[in-house]
């Protein structure tokens, strides 16, 4: 067994006993990474804790011939307090983050630009107005689609290839095929195929957000309806796409966030 050293972001964990426990992690140097800690759940362990939401590196034994390794230090470097106004919506939205990367990401496969990111966006998350984390998560999921290569087509159609500017299309609704892979002009539509109807305006926020930096995101204004429509068309364009069936469960926070005025 060797002993490796990296920086890690917690995605998921999974308790299997009343001390211990596998974590999925983020790393900076091998991509999503589950190990064991045994006995990290009990208050008597003397090693460093396992904090969500926080920058931490971890020391860890890995091993050719087991399918799981294990950890053996743990070093806070930055925690992610999310404690700002309008916290709940800034938990829900970084716990978003974490199941699209854990659901997304493959085993094992260094992902440095992307691991930066993560480590920017959750940065943003505590920091930003909490009008615009819908924005900043729209725009964080759209680059995590086309970082893994599954960049949906919103710039031109996704069957004919034609800029959809120039194709004359009606300027009031654009229509969004998951299974096709983003929008479909007028000329490629089918009858009884499914497509998501998008107002001119919800097109164009989506199709600025697919490049828009970080520091770009949060300075566009989105509503609730707006967010649960693009949210929901992102969410069924990943399952036919990458064909995860399972629902991304974090975002039916959304309704939990309905009232709270996070999104309006």
């Amino acid at each position: 067994m060797s002993l490796e050293k990296t920086e890690a972001i917690i995605l998921k964990s999974f308790n299997w006993s009343e001390s211990s426990r596998t974590v999925v992690f983020f790393t900076d140097r091998a991509g999503k990474l589950p190990l064991v800690d045994k006995g990290g759940r009990s208050f008597k362990s003397r090693r460093g804790r396992l904090i969500p939401f926080a920058r931490m590196e971890i020391t860890y034994y890995s091993s050719q011939k087991e399918t799981r390794g294990y950890i053996s230090e743990v070093a806070l470097l930055e925690a992610f307090s999310l404690e700002k106004s309008g916290s709940l919506g800034r938990l829900a939205f970084a716990s978003a983050a974490c199941e699209l990367l854990y659901l997304l990401l493959p085993d094992e496969e260094p992902q440095g630009n992307l691991y930066d990111y993560f480590r920017a966006f959750l940065g943003y998350v505590e920091t930003a107005d909490k009008h615009r984390l819908s924005a900043l998560f729209l725009a964080f999921f759209l680059r995590v689609l086309s970082h893994l290569g599954y960049s949906p087509s919103l710039a031109y159609c996704a069957l004919c290839r034609r800029d959809f500017d120039t194709v004359g299309e009606k300027a009031d609704r654009v229509l969004f095929s998951p299974a096709r892979g983003g929008i479909i002009c007028s000329a490629c539509q089918k009858a009884g195929d499914y497509y998501i109807p998008f107002s001119s305006a919800s097109y164009k926020l989506l199709l600025a957000l697919q490049t828009a930096s970080l520091k770009e995101a949060v300075t566009l204004p989105i509503g609730y309806q707006e967010t649960v429509l693009l949210l929901e068309a992102l969410a069924k364009f990943v399952s036919y796409q990458t064909g995860i069936t399972s629902d991304l469960k974090s975002l039916k926070f959304l309704e939990k966030l309905k009232n709270s005025e996070l999104l309006r």
